[in-house]
């Protein structure tokens, strides 16, 4: 069984959204029905995340899994030959069976377009045709209450019932200007449904001087799925681009991955892997790769055992990865 990562584009104006939905047409239908084609089977395919109707892509991520051999290269030709013409895979790659298109997420990030000329007929379906004058600097000062940690339940239309935590880090927003459209990029490690379209909606009110850019803070404050009722169309809204974190090892207890910048004793060298729990990622210890070894250091002896039942998948990673390394279990670090 070999599992493949592939990179989608699409213009979602004639979708019902990324999900498959009974008597539905959606990108996620369109593009299983291509590969089960060629695969001979039901093919099931997991995406880094939803992306609702209207909105496009050009950096969609997902993964399936299959016992066909084929080169990467006949899958790319393959497959876009059985999709329609608004569908594209656009990069395609063999996966090591650690790498999932939603949980691996290491930041994805969103462009939102709007256009401040007169309507465009060319760009009716990948950007906004605003109809009002914009002021851009109220915006930008309005969107700096968006960075950060926040709790944004007033910013999303995910029910409290359906996901409780509603914490989201925005790592940052960016303006830009491309001819007559107005590119606002948001960055993120994961978006709740419709946040970048309400937060976009509350950018616009403030370019529009219908809201204060401080009261984008008072919205936030209040953590009420009425505080916040604008929800920019969706034409304007792509996924630009989704990046990835890597995974050596996994159970069910434990995990050995890549660093990330939130991690405590955070190291941004390639060669340097934290060992970490499973669900709450708590830090258990680290891995570091040299020219012959793979070091394993574990902080706590109870934990060893829980580490030690990785070995055998390292060495399987190790192998994926062309480095033949001696494998040294370190009971102190020096």
């Amino acid at each position: 069984m070999k599992r493949y990562k592939c990179t989608v584009a699409y213009v979602g104006a004639d979708y019902e959204g990324w999900q498959s939905q009974k008597n539905k047409r959606t990108v996620q239908e369109k593009i299983e029905e291509a590969i089960s084609v060629i695969t001979q089977e039901k093919t099931n395919i997991v995406a880094s995340g939803r992306t609702d109707a209207g909105v496009s892509a050009r950096g969609q991520v997902f993964h399936f899994d299959t016992e066909r051999e084929m080169a990467v290269r006949k899958w790319m030709y393959a497959i876009n030959g059985k999709l329609p013409k608004d569908i594209h895979i656009v990069d395609m790659e063999e996966a090591f069976e650690t790498f999932h298109a939603r949980y691996c997420v290491k930041m994805k990030q969103y462009d939102y377009r709007i256009n401040l000329g007169q309507y465009d007929v060319f760009t009716k379906d990948i950007a906004y045709q605003c109809p009002y004058a914009l002021d851009v600097e109220k915006m930008k000062e309005a969107s700096k209450y968006f960075i950060g940690k926040h709790d944004f339940t007033s910013f999303n239309a995910t029910s409290l019932e359906e996901k409780q935590d509603q914490v989201r880090t925005v790592k940052e927003i960016s303006f830009s200007m491309e001819g007559n459209i107005l590119k606002i990029t948001f960055l993120g490690k994961g978006f709740l449904r419709y946040m970048v379209r309400m937060m976009t909606g509350q950018l616009i009110e403030a370019g529009r001087g219908r809201i204060l850019p401080e009261d984008i803070k008072s919205m936030m404050d209040k953590k009420s799925k009425t505080a916040s009722l604008k929800n920019a169309p969706p034409q304007g809204l792509t996924l630009q681009k989704v990046s990835y974190f890597e995974i050596v090892a996994l159970s069910d207890q434990c995990m050995i991955r890549e660093y990330l910048e939130d991690d405590e004793g955070y190291c941004d060298l390639s060669d340097h892997y934290i060992i970490t729990t499973r669900n709450t990622q708590e830090p258990l210890g680290e891995m570091i790769l040299d020219e012959e070894y793979a070091k394993i250091r574990v902080d706590d002896p109870m934990n060893h055992a829980m580490v030690k039942e990785l070995i055998p998948q390292i060495h399987k990673w190790m192998e994926y990865r062309h480095k033949q390394r001696e494998i040294v279990w370190e009971e102190s670090w020096k």
